[in-house]
């Protein structure tokens, strides 16, 4: 399980809310958790008891290596706004994660097969000379 932050700010975190954080997050990330150094998470009452889509929930998710990435999302329901930012989160970590490069690797190509097919031949040594 990856490390989770979870801090509000006007906000009652009730316990079923803290489940329902760590539940929308590991099914958003699972597939990444290999990569995901840490996650924090904030839910803030914009408006205060004024109500209105008030409840921003930001996720900041630090991918290895050394990579941030944040969303948000506003809703008159925390768990709305967390399960919205849940979904953006999903999908920018995908689109973050398809951007990176393939690392190249150094091959020597020795030879081509008989058939002419595109694998790589390794030489063999062959008898040492006497």
């Amino acid at each position: 399980m990856m490390p989770i932050d979870l801090r509000s700010s006007n906000v009652a975190i009730s316990v079923a809310l803290r489940e329902h954080v760590a539940r929308r997050l590991s099914f958003a990330l699972g597939r990444f958790t290999h990569r995901v150094e840490r996650v924090t998470v904030r839910i803030v009452d914009l408006n205060g008891p004024r109500g209105g889509p008030d409840k921003r929930c930001r996720i900041v998710v630090r991918l290895m290596p050394a990579r941030n990435i944040l969303v948000e999302a506003t809703d008159s329901d925390a768990y709305a706004a967390v399960s919205q930012a849940a979904n953006r989160l999903d999908e920018r970590v995908a689109r973050e994660l398809a951007r990176e490069r393939p690392r190249a690797v150094a091959t020597r190509r020795i030879g081509s097969s008989p058939e002419g097919s595109d694998e790589l031949l390794i030489d063999e040594p062959g008898p040492e000379p006497a």
